[in-house]
């Protein structure tokens, strides 16, 4: 372990804890990871709320050293109220902490979510921050005997057995959910960050300690994404002919069906029919085959591999044809002699398009006439047949056009049938506007989320607090997104306000991100706040954690609180208050 102290220690627990941590080799051998002396005070008596930040692969934490002061025995903790110290297992009496206090939780918790500030300040996301407290002093004993308190808060005795079990214990918590590992170069961004004073531990040092090489941070939220949904288990199921598409998501979790499911079955049944048109076709030599079309890709609908014959050759082979005596297009117009002497472009091309996606009979190109010599043995000019060379390509083209069109609107073409709620003949409605409609769910690290209100407005001014709506007033949003979802953590209800302000620049949501991130400063009005409701709604968010990101001028607010009479771990609502960071926007409101 690698130990960094840039400032003297100020209190006797540090001293014991770091000259405990010095005992230790550095590198991998006993356990990879950097322990930097970062305190951290509040409150005009300066009092210390943490004393160490620990940077391991797996995530962070933060540390509390403390010392028992006159007293000695077993200590008993617990995740909430007073911690005890007596002679056995039994009730012993209220444990005096140096500094105040018989319980160093809450404001390990609190340093705890100032850290994540900090680093979401410097563009690192740090994912879940453990807590790890480490008790001095005449501390025989420890209830639970692990430590563990649940929901990231660790405890742990002076002595190396019980500080390995804390940290190991604190690593694996803020592994969870986390799809890379902290690199060298984000351990360096983090610890500059956070404020540390003096030198920056080499790269060669963090990668003694088991930390992955990279001379770029990776930490960043568009990169953390990507890794988040490759992490994510994949279900791949095969798509029956005639059995109705499951309903695809966007990435991100979004709800909502994307395709057609009697519209992907057809397609899918059409495929099959043309993979199998298409192997009888084998022996039929490639130059003297006509070009297919394949179907339109449709997200959640099966692709049939790729076949040597799939690509349209529009030039001619060598060796095929004389230059006078080509026939046309690739042979669409062959001599008397050839099987499709006489038929048109349009008529070859559409029996091999599957059946499913045949262009409407009103808009098929108009036939060769039948004066035509398109087909006639050496009847025509060569003007004539440049002409029919030009002919045959618009009506290539034209085609191409029809075939997409039909398959972007996912319509099969047939009069007097229906596809996606349009009758063929009628007018064609106006499509829904993108992002989920209320109602919808999706499902972030596990937890899922239901839509229960949105608002869209064009400005900002009116609907911010503090210092906040000051800043609006000097610099208005161009577009204002803020939503009202509902979840459950441990069984509890949860409520989940979203908010995306869109400014004008970049330059202006770093400025406006700052403000909110700053305690004290106000923030967006949630529509709680504006008197919105739902049904199981609070009145108001109460102890909500706070979570916020920026992709460009983009920046996401997120706030989350209990719903219900019954509060659950505050460590629940921050987890689900960085998963909120990522659900879907442009939400609608029918």
């Amino acid at each position: 372990m690698l130990i960094l102290t840039p400032t003297p220690l100020q209190t006797a627990a540090e001293r014991a804890f770091f000259a405990e941590l010095a005992g230790w080799d550095t590198g991998s051998g006993v356990r990879g990871a950097v322990m930097a002396s970062l305190p951290v005070t509040e409150g005009p008596r300066q009092r210390r709320q943490s004393d160490a930040v620990l940077f391991v692969p797996e995530g962070v934490a933060v540390v509390r050293v403390v010392e028992v002061e006159r007293q000695s025995g077993v200590v008993t903790a617990a995740p909430e109220g007073a911690w005890t110290i007596g002679p056995g297992d039994g009730p012993g009496e209220v444990l005096q902490l140096a500094g105040g206090g018989s319980n160093p939780l809450d404001g390990l918790m609190r340093s705890g979510m100032h850290a994540a500030v900090t680093l979401r300040k410097a563009g690192l996301e740090p994912g879940r921050i453990a807590r790890l407290t480490v008790l001095t002093g005449s501390v025989t004993g420890l209830l639970p005997a692990d430590g563990d308190l649940g929901e990231g808060d660790q405890v742990a005795l002076l002595e190396p057995g019980s500080l390995q079990f804390g940290i190991a214990r604190a690593a694996r918590h803020a592994g969870t959910d986390n799809p890379r590992l902290w690199t060298t170069a984000d351990v360096r961004a983090g610890i500059e960050a956070l404020g540390m004073a003096g030198r920056i531990p080499t790269v060669e040092e963090l990668n003694g300690e088991g930390f992955p090489y990279s001379p770029y941070v990776l930490r960043r939220p568009d990169l953390l994404t990507p890794a988040a949904l490759n992490a994510a288990p994949r279900r791949t199921t095969a798509l029956a002919a005639g059995t109705p598409a499951p309903q695809a998501r966007r990435a991100g979790g979004e709800g909502g069906p994307l395709v057609d499911p009697a519209a992907a079955a057809r397609i899918a049944a059409a495929a099959v029919q043309a993979q199998e048109a298409a192997e009888r076709r084998d022996d039929v030599p490639q130059s003297a085959a006509v070009p297919t079309a394949e179907a339109a890709p449709v997200p959640g609908a099966p692709r049939a591999p790729a076949r040597p014959g799939d690509t349209m050759a529009l030039v001619h082979q060598p060796g095929d044809a004389p230059a006078e005596d080509t026939g046309g297009l690739g042979g669409l117009f062959g001599g008397p002699g050839t099987p499709e002497a006489g038929a048109g472009p349009a008529e070859q091309r559409l029996r091999e398009l599957p059946p499913g996606l045949r262009p409407r009979p009103q808009g098929r190109p108009v036939q060769p006439a039948s004066g035509s010599t398109a087909s006639t043995p050496g009847g025509g000019s060569s003007r004539r047949r440049q002409l029919l060379l030009v002919a045959a390509a618009l009506a290539v083209v034209a085609l191409l056009t029809v075939v997409g069109v039909l398959a972007l609107t996912e319509d099969d073409g047939d009069a007097g049938t229906t596809t996606a709620g349009v009758t063929a003949g009628a007018a064609p409605t106006t499509s829904a506007p993108p992002g989920p409609v209320i109602g919808s769910t999706a499902v972030v690290n596990g937890t899922t989320f239901t839509l229960q209100v949105a608002e869209e407005d064009a400005t900002c001014n009116g609907h911010a607090y503090d210092a906040v709506a000051g800043f609006f007033a000097n610099s208005d949003c161009t577009d204002l997104d803020r939503a009202l979802w509902s979840a459950e953590v441990d069984g509890l209800p949860v409520v989940v306000s979203v908010a995306r302000v869109t400014m004008p620049d970049p330059a202006s949501a770093q400025a406006l991100r700052s403000l909110t991130d700053t305690d004290g400063s106000g923030n967006v009005s949630d529509l709680l706040r504006e008197g919105v409701r739902y049904d199981g709604a609070p009145e108001r968010l109460s102890s909500a954690q706070y979570a916020s990101s920026q992709q460009g001028s983009t920046v996401t607010i997120v706030e989350t609180s209990w719903a219900g009479a019954q509060a659950g771990a505050t460590s629940g609502l921050d987890a689900v208050a960085s998963a909120g960071l990522s659900l879907p926007g442009e939400s609608v409101t029918n």
